[in-house]
């Protein structure tokens, strides 16, 4: 097993790319960014995210932030489950910490 397919667990409140592979549902693209709620004590737990959309209406809107490589507008809509095992370095990568204010919304809508 190559370094790039250990599990780690990652940070709530950090915005990630994650291969949408990991996702629960289909999505159309290869990745979407994400922000952690909520991660579990050990990589066989569960890792609670909001997905970001440009093309949901619904949820927290997000007006983008170029600081984490996310430039246009979109809305933090679904919750998800991603298991802990394919939080890897081959299918997720660190964008940064989201703001305070969008993040204390979420988690709000979405719960942590």
């Amino acid at each position: 097993m190559s370094p790039a397919d250990h599990p780690y667990l990652p940070v709530p409140q950090t915005v990630y790319w994650v291969d949408t592979g990991v996702l629960p549902t289909p999505d159309p693209e290869r990745h979407r960014a994400v922000v952690v709620l909520a991660a579990p004590a050990t990589t066989a737990g569960t890792v609670a995210v909001a997905s970001r959309s440009s093309a949901d209406g619904f949820g927290v809107d997000h007006p983008g932030d170029v600081r984490l490589g996310l430039s246009a507008p979109g809305t933090f809509s679904r919750r998800l489950p991603v298991q802990a095992q394919l939080w890897t370095p081959a299918t997720t990568a660190a964008l940064g910490r989201l703001d305070d204010s969008t993040f204390a919304a979420v988690v709000e809508r979405f719960g942590s």
